[in-house]
C-alpha cells in the first residue's frame, strides 16, 4: 500500500512525497481535510483522487492567470497545466469547468481569432496558425471558411503585397521575394504566382 512518507508545507500549498519520492504538490486546506500526513497509507485510487482534488484549486488558478493574458483554445491550456505538472484527471476536471463557465469556447476563440489574423495573413497560414494553438482541425476550417466567405483573396494579397514591395521595380528576383512573402503569409499557390507575375512583368491591378 502507498504511504505518505513526506509532507512539506508553506505559504498554503503542500509538497506531499509517497513512497520517499516526490508525488504532487496540492493545496495545503484539502490535504489536510483529506488527513494527508506522514504514514498514511492510500490505495492507488485514492491517491489519484486525492491529486485531483488538491491540485484542482492550484492548476484552476494559474489556468486563469494564463487567460488573463489572453484568450486560448482549449488545446493550448491543457497543455500548459500538463508541462506545469498537473495530473490528465486534474485538467481534464479545471478544463471542463471554464468551459462551462464560458472562459472557454474553441468555436469563439477560431472565429475571432481567424477575424484578426485576416487583416495580414490568409487562410492557409491562418489554419495552421489555428491548429497550432490546439484547436480541433474542423472547428479551425469552418472559423476560416466563415471569415472568408465574403472576402476577395486576390485583392487581399495584392493590398499586402503594395504594403511590403511599393516600388515601381520589375524583375524576376522581386517576383520570387513577393511570391514567397505571400506563401508565408498563407495565400494559395495560384494566387501568390499571379500577383508574382505582375511584379514580374507588370500590368493593371484592377
Amino acid at each position: 500500500m502507498p504511504t505518505v512518507t513526506g509532507f512539506v508545507e508553506r505559504r498554503g500549498r503542500a509538497k506531499v512525497f509517497v513512497d520517499g519520492e516526490f508525488w504532487a504538490e496540492i493545496d495545503a486546506a484539502v490535504a489536510f481535510e483529506l488527513g494527508l500526513s506522514e504514514g498514511v497509507e492510500l490505495s492507488a485510487e485514492a491517491l489519484s483522487e486525492a491529486r485531483v482534488a488538491g491540485e484542482r484549486p492550484l492548476a484552476m488558478t494559474r489556468a486563469l492567470n494564463v487567460l488573463g493574458y489572453r484568450a486560448r483554445a482549449e488545446g493550448e491550456l491543457w497543455e500548459r497545466l500538463e508541462r506545469a505538472g498537473y495530473a490528465d484527471g486534474t485538467v481534464e476536471a479545471v478544463v471542463e469547468r471554464l468551459r462551462e463557465l464560458g472562459y472557454l469556447d474553441d468555436e469563439e476563440f477560431a472565429r475571432n481569432a481567424a477575424r484578426e489574423k485576416a487583416r495580414r495573413y490568409g487562410p492557409r497560414r491562418i489554419l495552421i496558425d489555428l491548429k497550432r494553438s490546439g484547436v480541433d482541425e474542423e472547428v479551425a476550417r469552418e472559423a476560416v471558411d466563415e471569415e472568408f466567405a465574403g472576402n476577395d483573396e486576390m485583392e487581399a494579397a495584392s493590398a499586402a503585397a503594395r504594403r511590403r514591395y511599393n516600388t515601381g521595380e520589375r524583375s524576376d528576383a522581386l517576383a520570387r521575394r513577393v511570391y514567397g512573402f505571400l506563401a508565408r503569409r498563407g495565400y494559395s499557390a495560384g494566387v501568390c504566382a499571379e500577383i508574382a507575375k505582375w511584379y514580374r512583368e507588370g500590368g493593371s491591378w484592377e
